[in-house]
């Protein structure tokens, strides 16, 4: 019988199980169960969407975010899922923090954030959650200074702060609000310097960062309009085995460690990308120090995610390669689309990994 090693990853528990079991497999042991369900491969190379080259909502999101050395960013464009209305209520989306609290935000602001064009979900190291949604111009934000101020927000300039209120579930990620009603923007989140940071805006916007501005100009050129999108910049877009199997025993991280044959440079940054959020293909790209580099991590980064993911038929493997300047991208598969944003958040795509 295989003993049972307890894991510990940084965002979710798929990429443990998935973790747990190559490792297992790899000294002996079978996997309980299939890593993830989904149905067989049938829209591999399926792409729809598509639009224009300057098209992209996601870099002009990009673009009101201050540049920050570390963070994870997601982005979900709701107008191209139909607000919802009428489609899969649940597609692959990598922003989406307020959804579940959406019928409350309705009652107590009349706005929901799946109404908005687009949504940015962002985390900095050793900060709270800062949410900034665009609304289109049907929608009324000047009179939400008010709807604030009744529910007992006290105002500081453009920024709205308040308690959290176990009846407004939304109060709690939603602590301080910011608006800017002349760009239709609501900025909110934990921490009230990050508010007004995004609402000041900055000369050096994320979109324009060096890793990031080449990684948002390939997968627009790739995918015409972006759906959703997960977007790395600093030391997240590397994931470390060490993290990803961190109470492992030695012997089993040992022989983990040995499957992933080749270079493994620390990327600068990384994005995933879905042009359909019903599709089963995503693009993820990382930008290095030179082509050298991109070129040398190829290899390597190709054949991580097969063994991330084990024996599992549905896991997400590589379909395609490239290098193009400094930037690695591949074309990724999975049985479903959500597949892709759990192993985000579980930081088992594998062509991200890193020794």
């Amino acid at each position: 019988m295989c003993p049972f090693v307890q894991t510990s990853i940084g965002r979710t528990a798929a990429a443990a199980v998935a973790a747990l079991a190559v490792a297992a497999t790899l000294i002996g042991c079978a996997p309980a169960g299939r890593l993830s369900g989904g149905a067989p491969l049938g829209d591999v190379g399926r792409v729809v969407y598509q639009a224009p080259v300057n098209s992209s909502a996601l870099a002009s999101a990009l673009d009101l975010i201050p540049g920050v050395p570390d963070a994870y960013v997601m982005f979900t464009d709701w107008s191209m899922l139909g607000h919802l209305r009428g489609k899969d209520p649940h597609p692959a989306s990598f922003a989406g923090q307020l959804r579940s609290v959406d019928d409350v935000l309705q009652r107590d602001l009349g706005i929901r954030s799946t109404s908005a064009d687009w949504e940015v979900d962002m985390w900095q190291p050793r900060r709270p959650l800062t949410v900034v949604l665009r609304f289109d111009r049907h929608t009324d934000l000047a009179g939400l200074a008010g709807k604030l101020t009744k529910l007992g927000y006290h105002a500081d300039g453009p920024i709205f702060t308040g308690s959290p209120d176990q009846l407004r579930m939304w109060t709690f990620p939603l602590r301080n609000i910011g608006i800017a009603a002349d760009r239709q923007l609501l900025v909110g989140g934990g921490d009230a310097a990050a508010v007004r940071s995004v609402l000041a805006g900055s000369g050096s916007p994320l979109g324009h960062a060096d890793s990031v501005a080449p990684l948002l100009a390939l997968a627009t050129a790739r995918l015409g309009r972006i759906a959703t999108a997960s977007v790395v910049i600093g030391s997240g877009a590397c994931v470390r085995l060490a993290d990803l199997f961190r109470l492992g025993t030695p012997a089993m991280i040992a022989v983990l460690r040995k499957q992933f044959t080749g270079t493994f440079t620390r990327p600068q940054a990384e994005i995933t990308a879905l042009s359909d959020p019903a599709g089963t293909t995503a693009l993820d790209a990382l930008t290095f120090p030179d082509q050298g580099a991109a070129r040398a991590n190829e290899a390597g980064r190709s054949a991580a995610a097969a063994v991330l993911n084990g024996r599992n038929p549905d896991g997400i493997r590589v379909a395609h390669s490239a290098v193009t300047g400094r930037m690695l991208s591949f074309t990724l598969t999975a049985g479903q689309p959500d597949d892709f944003v759990q192993a985000v958040l579980g930081n088992s795509l594998g062509v991200d990994v890193c020794m």
